[in-house]
């Protein structure tokens, strides 16, 4: 779908969805991001929100409804550990989504939306003032989102996508990728291969008791922290659970560590991400061994990511074969960490 034409459709989404709420008037609507799901900043009288228009064609209403219970279920309890998520909104008939159907096409579709509270702070890199106490936060943060999970139990109606290995690397991808045989040339190819079969074997040390699998953010990187500073030093707000599903919590160490593999000082950082961890939940030393693989499937998976923007929604604002290309390279520099 052309740019334009998404953002005019999704925003048209966003003010149909609006009018299920409760909000105080006036209300406002800005967008904030249109490349996977549409997001909408919407301030009120008194108050400021994110509205969500999730892609067509990608994450069911059924792992949405989840992942908002999750949410609203551990929104407190992460409160208390100075943790800022967002809490879902729900509608005048106590609903926690809206669907809402888009203008007619080659045949009727619809959207879902939801509305949730807003995660103040800003989105910091090493290069622009996050420094080692700030990732010792981060990573403070991951672990209280993981320990929140371990001591979730689930309602009997909850579903989540399962971030297992051929959910990051072949066609069966939550990310609904379509074919692959074009995807990667026959170099590329051969190291994703590897990539895939050395994450496979990870997983299957891990194992999938409770202290090493559960729900998992899936997207935990520097773009989705939002910090502020206080009186008594760095608070961490996390955003963007779109992604989330059952996976391997070691597995979720890698989209930040990769962030912060970019910056010189990634030693220092690694160090101080690690610690913030280890001072809320247990991080074997022994499991250090295997962040350099994750970290490279992370940027493996999100091949089929890119491929899924275009496959499920016919998204044009990505330009597939140079993100994939990045990606590549993004892989073959993690894995050099392991030598």
């Amino acid at each position: 779908m052309p740019p334009t034409a998404y953002a005019d459709t999704a925003r048209t989404a966003a003010e149909t969805a609006l009018l299920e709420y409760d909000l105080p008037g006036p209300v406002t609507i800005e967008p904030i991001r249109l490349l996977n799901n549409a997001v909408f900043a919407v301030t009120t009288a008194n108050s400021r929100y994110a509205l969500r228009v999730h892609r067509p064609n990608y994450r069911l209403p059924a792992h949405t409804r989840s992942e908002l219970a999750f949410l609203d279920a551990i929104h407190e309890p992460l409160a208390e550990t100075g943790v800022r998520i967002p809490k879902p909104v729900s509608t005048k008939n106590s609903a926690l989504s809206v669907a809402v159907p888009l203008p007619a096409a080659d045949e009727p579709r619809t959207v879902h939306c939801d509305l949730l509270t807003w995660v103040d702070g800003r989105v910091r890199r090493p290069e622009s003032g996050l420094g080692p106490r700030g990732v010792h936060q981060i990573g403070r943060a991951l672990a209280h989102l993981h320990q929140a999970a371990e001591t979730f139990t689930p309602p009997d109606d909850f579903h989540l996508p399962t971030w297992d290995a051929p959910a990051l690397f072949t066609e069966d991808s939550p990310h609904r990728p379509g074919p692959l045989h074009d995807l990667l040339d026959t170099e590329d190819r051969k190291l994703f291969d590897t990539v895939a079969d050395r994450t496979t074997e990870i997983f299957h040390r891990l194992g999938n008791g409770p202290d090493t699998y559960g729900i998992v953010h899936h997207d935990f990187i520097l773009l989705n922290c939002h910090t502020t500073r206080t009186s008594h030093g760095w608070n961490v707000g996390v955003i963007d659970f779109d992604d989330s599903g059952w996976g391997h919590y070691l597995a979720d160490l890698g989209p930040i560590l990769g962030n912060l593999s970019d910056y010189p000082h990634f030693r220092r950082l690694r160090t101080a991400f690690l610690a913030g961890y280890r001072s809320v939940r247990p991080l074997p030393p022994e499991l250090e061994a295997h962040l350099p693989v994750l970290m490279a499937a992370r940027h493996a998976a999100q091949c089929l990511w890119a491929a899924g923007l275009v496959h499920s929604n016919g998204s044009t604002e990505l330009d597939t074969a140079e993100h994939i290309a990045y990606r590549m390279r993004e892989v073959r520099r993690c894995l050099a960490m392991d030598a």
